[in-house]
C-alpha cells in the first residue's frame, strides 16, 4: 500500500513539474529586437573590422 501510495506520489510531482516547464516556454527566451546602425558624423556605430566582415 504504501509503494502504491508513493508511486502516485511521485506521478503527481513528476506530471506537474513538466506541466510547469511547458508552460514556461522552455526556457525560450524571445529574440532581441533588431535595431538599425546609427552613425554619428563619420564613425559607425560598429567596428570597422566588423563592417567589412558582413559586407
Amino acid at each position: 500500500m504504501e509503494l502504491l501510495l508513493a508511486l502516485v506520489l511521485i506521478t503527481i510531482v513528476v506530471a506537474r513539474t513538466i506541466r510547469a516547464i511547458r508552460r514556461d516556454g522552455l526556457g525560450h527566451a524571445p529574440a532581441e529586437r533588431s535595431q538599425a546602425d546609427w552613425i554619428a558624423d563619420s564613425l559607425p556605430s560598429r567596428a570597422y573590422a566588423d563592417l567589412a566582415r558582413f559586407h
